[in-house]
């Protein structure tokens, strides 16, 4: 099977194929450094979706025959095919936005974008409000035009009072095809940071391509910016929409955050602050200052499980050398896992161990006192940054 797996590895690209979300000059730019290797699925597996198995239809037959060109056979597939899924996916916008037209009666629409927070600010204004109002969310991270337009196609309900929507960007215009589904009356923006860059190019794209929650409103709407928190945030939208005091009051004393944005667990007998959803060199820094207060408060030695931060910009090159820098004289311990961008974040500290994956950083960890560590961790990052 491992033999077969090998001469015919057509699953191993198809998954990095999904993994760079079905973008032809990205996925070949990835194969350059992954030609030649085979069984990548290590952190994840390929999810068969319907793109999936047609992009399969089309490759697997050139693959057979010609098998060591196999990569690029994915990337062609992908390319030819690449017009049909685009057609497919402008219809299914085009249709939520008239079905969202034709059935929203009274349903208010709540939109929020930013370069991170949006989640953990989505979730606290839906615990605000719930109790005032017949109230839907969109769940978990669908947040592009097409997840959208599939959701609100087969979910959205028209007795509904609010919706909530949280909207990201890859590229200039994606929040405003969004928005075109469902126009917001209230409108938040948590904040423009130093995410995506490797793909919107410059900070001024990504102002630019973030101030679209604000351009595709409702004449009227509200917009909310500027807060200091993702808190904050909610607090205002609660204001916007009269919720009482006492209500506020008894939610914000029970609001726990969403999973992997900063909630605190235990694994492995640690107790960790788990922040491995995602990361800039912002969010790195804030995690790593509210960790260490929080060690402090419990008498306990840090110890940092990163990989480093991924999709950077010219801007922003230097982010990795950063917070090895940040870290190295903040935490006790860096447990630094060997991604492609581990010799940026590296540097002359001791406090450096380097392990291969999660797995062998956790080994390493045993011979540590969990009564005396508390653990920050970090994304791993998914198979692309590895080799």
């Amino acid at each position: 099977m491992d033999m077969l797996k090998n001469l015919f590895p057509i699953s191993d690209f198809l998954y990095l194929l999904q993994l760079e979300e079905y973008e032809t000059k990205r996925y070949f730019n990835t194969v350059k450094r992954f030609f030649w290797k085979r069984n990548l699925q290590k952190r994840g597996k390929l999810v068969y979706t319907k793109r999936i198995k047609i992009t399969l239809a089309f490759a697997l037959p050139f693959s057979i025959f010609i098998f060591p060109l196999t990569p690029i056979w994915v990337g062609l597939a992908n390319l030819v095919l690449n017009p049909y899924f685009e057609r497919i996916k402008n219809n299914i916008q085009r249709q939520a936005a008239e079905f969202f037209k034709e059935k929203n009666i009274n349903t208010k629409v709540i939109a929020i974008a930013g370069s991170y927070g949006k989640t953990t600010t989505k979730n606290y204004i839906y615990e605000l409000v719930r109790y005032n109002y017949k109230t839907q969310i969109i769940p978990g991270n669908i947040n592009t035009p097409t997840g959208i337009a599939n959701w609100i196609l087969g979910n959205f309900d028209p007795t509904s009072e609010l919706l909530i929507v949280e909207v990201d960007s890859y590229f200039i215009g994606e929040i405003g095809r969004s928005l075109t589904i469902t126009p917001p009356d209230i409108t938040v923006l948590t904040n423009i940071g130093d995410q995506h860059l490797e793909r919107l190019g410059t900070k001024a794209n990504l102002k630019i391509a973030l101030l679209e929650v604000f351009d595709y409103t409702k004449p009227g709407a509200i917009k909310i910016k500027d807060k200091k928190s993702n808190l904050d945030y909610a607090l205002e939208v609660a204001k916007a929409l009269n919720i009482p005091k006492d209500i506020v009051e008894d939610t914000v004393s029970k609001l726990k955050k969403p999973d992997r944005r900063g909630d605190v667990k235990v694994i492995n007998n640690f107790e960790v602050i788990d922040e491995s959803y995602n990361i800039s060199f912002e969010t790195a820094s804030f995690a790593l200052n509210n960790a260490l207060k929080i060690a402090k408060s419990k008498k306990k030695k840090l110890i940092v499980i990163t990989a480093g931060i991924p999709e950077l910009g010219e801007e922003n090159k230097d982010a990795n050398k950063k917070l090895g820098k940040v870290l190295a004289e903040k935490a006790n311990k860096i447990v630094l896992l060997k991604s492609i961008l581990y010799k940026d974040v590296l540097n002359s500290s001791e406090k450096f161990v380097l392990a291969k994956d999660l797995n062998e950083a956790w080994k390493f960890l045993e011979e540590f006192d969990p009564k005396k560590y508390l653990i920050l961790l970090q994304p791993e990052l998914n198979d692309l940054y590895y080799l």
